[in-house]
Order: C-alpha cells, then sequence, then structure tokens
C-alpha cells in the first residue's frame, strides 16, 4: 500500500483525499504529487518521499492517477536498472494506492524545484521523453537526502 499525497491544487482535479489508515508498504515510501504545465503540456510530477525519485505522467487523465501510476514508475525503475525482483515488488505494492493530502513542506520545496528545472529541460530538447525527462532530473543532486544525495543512487540502494 502506498499514499499518493497530491498538492491542494491536484485534489481540486481528481478529487477529495482517502484518510490512510495503512502504513506505507513500498521501500521508497509515499509519492508526493502536483500538476504541472509546460508550453501545451499539461503534466503531474511526482516524487518518492524516501529517495526524492521522480517520476512524470501526463495528466489527461489524473482522476486515473492511482491505476496509471504503477507503469509510470515501472519505466523510470527500469531505465535505472533496477534489478527485475526489486522493481516487480515495488511496483506491485503501489498497485493498492489511495490519494491523500501533503504533509512534507521538505518534499513540496524538491517538487517546486523539479519543476523549474524541467520548466528548462523539456522545451529545450523536444524528442525527450517523460521517462528520460525523470531519470535526468533524477541525477539532481538533492540536499533533504543529505550531504547532496543524488535520487537514482538513493533508490538503487533502497532497492538493492
Amino acid at each position: 500500500m502506498v499514499a499518493i499525497r497530491c498538492t491542494q491544487k491536484l485534489l481540486a482535479r481528481i478529487g477529495p483525499p482517502s484518510p490512510v489508515t495503512e502504513a506505507t508498504t513500498t521501500r521508497l515510501g509515499d509519492w508526493y504529487a502536483q500538476p504541472l504545465a509546460i508550453g501545451h503540456q499539461r503534466l503531474i510530477l511526482l516524487i518518492s518521499e524516501h529517495s526524492r525519485l521522480p517520476v512524470i505522467m501526463p495528466a489527461r487523465d489524473s482522476r486515473q492517477l492511482t491505476r496509471n501510476f504503477p507503469l509510470a514508475l515501472s519505466h523510470v525503475l527500469l531505465e535505472l536498472d533496477i534489478p527485475w525482483q526489486a522493481l516487480e515488488c515495488e511496483v506491485a505494492e503501489t498497485r493498492k494506492a489511495v490519494v491523500a493530502k501533503t504533509e512534507s513542506r521538505s518534499l513540496l520545496g524538491t517538487l517546486t524545484d523539479f519543476s523549474h528545472l524541467l520548466q528548462w529541460l523539456l522545451p529545450g530538447r523536444p524528442g525527450l521523453d517523460l521517462v528520460q525527462a525523470a531519470v535526468e532530473l533524477s541525477h539532481t543532486p538533492v540536499q533533504p537526502l543529505g550531504r547532496l544525495g543524488f535520487p537514482d543512487r538513493v533508490t538503487r540502494e533502497l532497492l538493492a
């Protein structure tokens, strides 16, 4: 089970949050999500609570966020060469997802930072798909992970 913790702006689009009654069972923790507009593209940016790993999804099916998220996550984890068994376990746990409200200002700050980076990354590279963009963002140093941790490296450690 995992909680996808959405900003108020995203909750306004997808509906009210559910009460979180169970503890998260994923190694990457809860996921924080916010909507993002880059030119004509409408996206949802998500990051992992424990590693700050980004996942970027089209927002056209935002009401189906919990159903579409596991597939988007699996594509990013495949690109990071996560071992198949760990990838399969993590993705299976995300299939049991609930939508909840955000709880961490630090994670919201990372979402904002990544949003600003994407404003420059996506328009400058028109052939870049969302999985590649998420992988590139995962190489960005993030201070809350401790002495400039990198989301891709922390993800590999957590799923090793």
